[in-house]
């Protein structure tokens, strides 16, 4: 297949999948934070103007195909690199390198192409380019920490290294046989598709992860729902049971919440949810899983907390409860309150179920007045032990 041929469909081939991936990421741009999506859109459509107009060197002057289309088509890989760099959370990437690197070889195009006519140096210059772009462009995918797009970030990097390297078989070619073959631009068509496939399955692994974890998420508080603590739940649990270790819940509920709402308005029952959520975020470890099971009623699982430690973590929840001054719609300051209840289990007796009734029991007797001492209280045989929330 001629040089003509490969160029024209490897064009038409970037500008279709430049259309495709502006329409498929238009409906998301309110919910995205970055761009990404468009400059590789950008990239891929500049990149097919510049592929048709190398297409058309024999029949239009030399400073549109040349000059023009090879600097449009090294836009590719600049806009490449911005795109997946927005895309993987890497800022702008190598995007201004690049994107001096792509000036600099068009004017070398133009000195090798009128001032010293030499085809092989502009081909040999043009394949080391696009290998050293698409090297850097790699090696900033491998740098990527999301697990959840790993396996497509990996791919999309394996095909720009195998792009390289046809590259390198370009220029080698180039440099023995004096002979600008295109058959190596082929190497190019299958980058172009795997690239655009790899995009589009990282994006999809993204969604999908965004979809669960709003399918795990409280919308007003941002803590897990009950659907959420059953899936997170397991592995600690599990941990729990295989090596005796000790496992606390805490069942909360907020003090006169139908009064709030009543008297302040549900905006003002939201933000005292929303705000003991923040507390909660901000006094927990990072390995306890704080959760919304009801209206005003919040589930925390202490993995490895005994007793002792489940009492520090109550009191901390306590002290910032107190201090905690908020402002209705009105404008009148108005405080809030919790009671606790709190349950240490072990052993293979460790069981969500048993979890959040027990403790559903001691935030019912701590309600009651009949758990304000400040001494544990085991449940001999049973591996529980009910304490007070140090109120």
């Amino acid at each position: 297949m001629d040089r003509h041929t490969v160029f024209t469909m490897q064009g038409v081939m970037l500008i279709f999948l430049s259309l495709i991936l502006a329409v498929c990421f238009r409906s998301q741009r309110s919910e995205r934070a970055d761009n990404g999506p468009y400059w590789l859109a950008a990239g891929f459509f500049l990149g097919g103007i510049g592929m048709l107009l190398q297409a058309q060197r024999d029949l239009i002057t030399p400073v549109l195909t040349i000059l023009l289309g090879n600097g449009l088509f090294l836009l590719l890989s600049t806009f490449m690199n911005r795109g997946l760099a927005e895309t993987t959370g890497q800022g702008k990437g190598q995007f201004y390198y690049l994107l001096a690197l792509s000036a600099g070889t068009v004017a070398n195009f133009w000195y090798f192409t009128w001032i010293k006519p030499d085809l092989m140096l502009r081909v040999i210059e043009a394949s080391l380019v696009i290998l050293v772009m698409h090297t850097v462009t790699a090696i900033m995918l491998l740098r990527s920490k999301d697990p959840v797009t790993r396996p497509a970030v990996r791919m999309m990097a394996t095909f720009l290294l195998m792009h390289a390297f046809g590259n390198i078989l370009r220029i080698t070619v180039a440099w023995r046989l004096h002979h600008a073959d295109a058959w190596f631009t082929w190497t190019g068509t299958m980058s172009i598709i795997g690239l655009a496939l790899c995009f589009l399955w990282m994006e999809g692994l993204r969604q999908t992860s965004d979809l669960k974890y709003r399918a795990m998420t409280d919308p007003l508080t941002g803590l897990f729902n009950r659907h959420g603590l059953d899936m997170l739940s397991v592995p600690e649990l599990d941990l729990a049971a295989r090596y005796n270790w000790p496992c606390s819940a805490l069942m909360m509920d907020v003090n006169h919440f139908k009064e709030i709402n009543d008297r302040r308005g549900h905006a003002a029952g939201d933000l005292a949810l929303s705000s003991i959520a923040g507390i909660l975020k901000s006094t927990l470890r990072t390995s306890d899983l704080a959760t919304r099971v009801g209206g005003d009623e919040f589930f925390v699982l202490l993995p490895n907390a005994d007793a002792n430690t489940t009492a520090i973590v109550v009191a901390r929840i306590r002290v910032a409860l107190q201090s905690l001054i908020l402002q209705g719609p009105t404008g009148a300051a108005f405080s809030v309150s919790a009671s606790i209840g709190a349950v240490t289990k072990s052993g293979n007796s460790t069981n969500l179920g048993e979890l959040l009734r027990e403790s559903d029991e001691a935030l019912y007797l701590e309600k009651s007045g009949a758990n304000g001492r400040p001494a544990s209280r085991a449940i001999p045989g049973t591996g529980t032990t009910f304490h007070p929330s140090m109120g």
